[in-house]
């Protein structure tokens, strides 16, 4: 009981909902780039939906590190910034996948629009990519690193 406390705590602090409000902004203008992109392959190039699918992904995957690093998340570059951004892409591929199988479903399968499977795609990979790098990439803050059983001592600021 006591973790779900904590859990809805941070949940509604004001610096997690900033953090979700920036999230969704670079999420918003890397959806806008992603779904332009698709509907500039699929409806004047006339490319497959899968195929420009993956192109969409490739442009806006390299905005959102940028949107995500520069003003969401406080990464943790200790191991090096080309490892922050490959486990950033990989993760984002994870959220490609979820976004690549709406898209089949929805498309191929149901033989709905792909613009219009494209928003629900965004909105399942935007749940998943928030989550993925808040857990595994943002640098953890001292108060995070300990269990709340070892009292409230004070720790050495981070270098």
């Amino acid at each position: 009981m006591q973790k779900i406390k904590k859990l809805i705590k941070i949940v509604f602090s004001k610096e997690f909902i900033l953090q979700v409000i920036k999230f969704g902004i670079a999420g918003g203008t890397t959806s806008i780039i992603d779904w332009g992109v698709l509907a500039i392959c699929v409806r004047l190039l006339h490319m497959d939906s899968m195929l420009s699918n993956v192109f969409a992904f490739a442009i806006s995957v390299t905005y959102n590190y940028w949107a995500n690093a520069k003003f969401v998340f406080d990464f943790d570059n200790s191991k090096g910034k080309k490892r922050v951004f490959i486990t950033f892409v990989c993760l984002a591929a994870v959220g490609f996948g979820i976004n690549e199988l709406v898209m089949w479903i929805g498309n191929k399968i149901l033989h709905y629009d792909p613009l219009i499977v494209k928003v629900a795609g965004i909105a399942l990979a935007a749940i998943f990519n928030f989550f993925s790098r808040k857990l595994i990439l943002e640098k953890k803050k001292p108060a995070e690193e300990i269990p709340e059983e070892a009292g409230k001592a004070e720790t050495a600021p981070e270098e």
